[in-house]
């Protein structure tokens, strides 16, 4: 008993000898002095994480992923705070009860309501003075277990330092994020690839992702905390960053590099966008969102969305980034990160280097400008380049696009010159108003309908018709739509030969004869005619024959019927039909009766060119005297928010 005794003592003190000498013979890179001083008594848990893997030689490349996590940790945070826990511990227990859609949007609404006007206690916390070596060696484990996988096997060191190695995707407290995913989130798919592990595609599981939990997305105003990851592992609201976030976390427990891509501001419509997008082989991005039912690659490309420049939130601080290098100079939110990379190169291949020369004198002394996009209301900062003499050089920019070279100073963005548009053979427009040259133009929309345009469709082809027998036996085409109509009001003189009792309008065959607005008129009449509603199809619930006569831009005829599908109307007395207007499905933003607007150019600053109120004898605006190669806005000051830029090009509204 004794002699074992003495053994044991003799181990533990080579034990404890070993360990001293590993302590003592220990040496930390210089890279790593600046955060260790940060990180303040805190220190001891990194050093304990390098000299983790300082013992074994097979560990010198996880001692190198240890550095490269610790060395950028200092850009790192996450944040506290009483009310939001309490606020995401409400929201737990609504996703774990509940699916349907409208409960879901109530429940999310009522709380986000009652915890955000009480948001006042949240501290950030640095990454250096709060994380343990225990919680970040398990995370660099379990990350180059992940990188052994077939899905994953292709990442180089550096690559798989940035979509698997990070133990955290955005400012969420810091968790077993693989475990909440494993549990709440990932269980089908864990099992499928338990089950099937090499038959499991990094693509197929991506479109998985995506497409569980079907979550809905909610508009969040505001600069609000990230959830922690139990939330995120639970989530079925919230909006694109929250989805974002929730798709790196699905995607990393499960050994998929995937990434958090944004635009910081759409250049042809309102808001920014966060998305996912998959490292596949050779660094290309192939992006999704989820819930949004695309093939991988075509998220950033969906509807009329243009995103002039594409950023990626890294772990690794970017050198070449704004924050790192603009010293005491003001800058745009938008770049107040040290780990944003330019990634439009990867995303694009119609891009171009874009020179500006800055005509307009900047309030100080300013080093860097910015090209700044619409957002519907203001100017916003998407791109910047350094001040070289009064040109400003602007690196792969996305075609197709207008924007407004700028400085921005004391929180405000002011021109640097007049706008531009790059054009999609890459080619530069300056739009500087010719005073001299003044023209007429014709204006029917405020904004543009963008990947609603298709609705027109729903119509190309349909008949108008009259006749004297209700049964429309002796029926005559009056009008027929030949071309895709746009979604304005569309006005068609007639010239009448007789009398009839009876109009309608004969939707295209398999059409469920949709259309938003029919309007007939006698010749020098300014009212409509009216009469009694009739047709043949029944309509669906929320979309009765009363909509197509109703005045309302907003509400619409459809059928649930796709089988030759007519609505139309019958008078008191025949009627000498003069002239027709109809509406295909749209948004309300086009030139309506009785509403008042304001024409704007662009001259430095928002110029007016006067008001008009529109007429339903035209359904159109006409201003004459207009500058020539100017940028116009066209305000509703009735009713109405969305408004966008456009130019004036062969006779139309070209909008940007």
């Amino acid at each position: 008993m004794k002699i074992i005794r003495f053994h044991y003592f003799i181990s533990r003190i080579l034990n404890i000898s070993l360990v001293i000498l590993i302590v003592g013979c220990t040496t930390y890179p210089d890279s790593l002095k600046s955060n260790f001083k940060q990180a303040g008594k805190n220190q001891s848990e990194l050093k304990k994480v390098i000299r983790h893997y300082s013992t074994h030689k097979a560990d010198s490349v996880k001692k190198k992923a240890a550095i490269f996590l610790i060395q950028n940790m200092d850009a790192h945070e996450s944040y506290k705070s009483n009310a939001w826990d309490s606020y995401q511990a409400d929201l737990n227990d609504l996703f774990k009860k509940e699916d349907r859609p409208a409960e879901l949007s109530k429940g999310f609404n009522q709380l986000y309501k009652k915890y955000t006007e009480q948001l006042n206690d949240i501290n950030y916390v640095s990454d250096l003075e709060s994380i343990n070596a225990k919680f970040l060696i398990s995370n660099i484990d379990e990350a180059f277990k992940a990188w052994k996988s077939p899905n994953a096997s292709y990442l180089t060191f550096d690559e798989f330092c940035e979509y698997l190695l990070p133990y955290r995707a955005g400012t969420e407290p810091l968790g077993d994020w693989r475990m909440e995913f494993k549990n709440n989130f990932n269980t089908d798919l864990v099992a499928r690839i338990t089950t099937k592990k090499d038959s499991i595609t990094a693509r197929k599981i991506c479109d998985a992702i995506k497409t569980y939990p079907h979550g809905t997305i909610m508009f969040m105003p505001g600069e609000l905390p990230d959830y922690n990851t139990h939330t995120l592992s639970l989530m079925k609201i919230g909006n694109c960053r929250l989805y974002s976030l929730q798709g790196v976390l699905a995607a990393r427990s499960l050994g998929i590099p995937v990434t958090l891509d944004y635009t910081p501001q759409w250049a042809t419509r309102a808001f920014g966008h966060e998305w996912n997008a998959l490292i596949a082989e050779k660094n290309k991005p192939l992006s999704f969102g989820i819930g949004d039912f695309l093939e991988l690659g075509k998220h950033e490309k969906m509807g009329d969305r243009i995103a002039a420049k594409v950023y990626r939130e890294t772990y690794a601080k970017q050198p070449n980034s704004l924050m790192m290098i603009h010293e005491k100079e003001e800058i745009p939110n938008a770049f107040m990160s040290k780990c944003i990379k330019d990634v439009t190169r990867d995303y694009y291949t119609d891009i171009s280097n874009v020179s500006v020369k800055l005509i307009l004198k900047a309030p100080a002394q300013l080093k860097f400008t910015y090209l700044s996009v619409f957002d519907n209301k203001n100017w916003t900062p998407i791109a910047w380049a350094r001040n070289d003499n009064n040109s400003s050089l602007f690196n792969d920019m996305h075609r197709g696009i207008a924007c407004l070279p700028s400085y921005y100073f004391q929180g405000k963005v002011t021109p640097a010159a007049y706008p531009i548009i790059i054009r999609t053979d890459g080619k530069i427009t300056n739009l500087k108003p010719d005073l001299k040259n003044r023209q007429s133009i014709i204006l029917n929309r405020k904004y543009q309908f963008g990947w609603g345009s298709y609705r027109g469709f729903a119509m190309l082809s349909g008949k108008f018709q009259v006749a004297n027998d209700s049964n429309f036996s002796d029926a005559i085409d009056i009008y027929e739509i030949k071309e895709k109509p746009e979604q304005f009001y569309q006005v068609v003189d007639i010239q009448p030969t007789a009398e009839y009792k009876y109009f309608r309008y004969f939707s295209p065959k398999k059409s469920y004869g949709e259309v938003a607005e029919v309007e007939v008129y006698e010749s020098g009449s300014c009212s409509k005619l009216i009469g009694k509603i009739i047709g043949n199809n029944h309509p669906q619930t929320d979309y009765p024959r009363t909509n197509a006569f109703d005045g309302n831009t907003t509400t619409r005829f459809k059928t649930a019927e796709a089988d030759s599908t007519w609505i139309g109307l019958a008078f008191d007395t025949p009627k000498k039909i003069s002239r027709i207007v109809y509406l295909p499905t749209n948004d309300d933003n086009c030139v309506c009766n009785g509403q008042t607007y304001e024409l704007l150019y662009w001259d430095n600053k928002w110029v007016s060119l006067g008001k008009q109120t529109g007429s339903s004898e035209t359904y159109r605006l006409k201003y004459d005297n207009v500058p020539t190669n100017a940028l116009f806005l066209l305000r509703n000051l009735t009713k109405g928010k969305e408004e966008r830029i456009f130019t004036y090009e062969d006779n139309k509204q070209v909008w940007w």
